[in-house]
């Protein structure tokens, strides 16, 4: 298991980082593409109070220790992807022994989501929407000081919270 996570780019943009870098790295790696994973955390990179994203990008790579010999052809992969929506780029490499990785796998599903296997709802809430809009416009009216409560929302409690001590 590989697992390449970038912070600091619009997690969005990872689809096509991931699907044009995939197979380059599987195949560096001598492995399956099942193996390549990336993630891209929808997070801020700041760097002394000003939001650094897209302008700096980290990015770690998570890997067996038996591949640490092919990092530098791996970095060189990886920032061929990465360099069009990044200006500066840091990339650290962590190794792990293999015996500390461990997976389940449900049998009954295939073992990834791909666009064969993914079914697309419509998520459209427009028809929702509409009917909201057209609720608010027939019942909306101002908010007065009537439609305020202005005593004390917790008159009694207070006794009972003395009590209780």
């Amino acid at each position: 298991m590989i697992t390449i996570k970038i912070y600091g780019i619009d997690p969005y943009l990872l689809r096509n980082i991931s699907k044009d870098a995939t197979k380059k790295i599987a195949d560096l790696y001598e492995t399956s593409v099942d193996n390549i994973n990336f993630l891209a955390p929808e997070c801020l990179y700041v760097h002394n109070g000003v939001e650094q994203n897209t302008w700096n990008v980290l990015i770690e790579v998570h890997a067996p220790k038996k591949v640490e010999v092919l990092e530098n052809d791996a970095f060189k992969i990886i920032v061929q992807y990465v360099k069009d929506v990044a200006i500066n780029i840091e990339c650290v490499f962590y190794y792990f022994s293999s015996d500390n990785y461990h997976e389940l796998l449900n049998s009954d599903y295939p073992r990834f989501m791909s666009e064969e296997n993914t079914v697309n709802v419509d998520t459209s809430y427009e028809e929702y929407d509409e009917k909201v809009e057209e609720e608010d416009e027939h019942h909306h009216h101002e908010i007065s000081e009537d439609d305020l409560y202005l005593g004390n929302a917790f008159e009694g409690f207070e006794e009972k919270i003395k009590k209780m001590k």
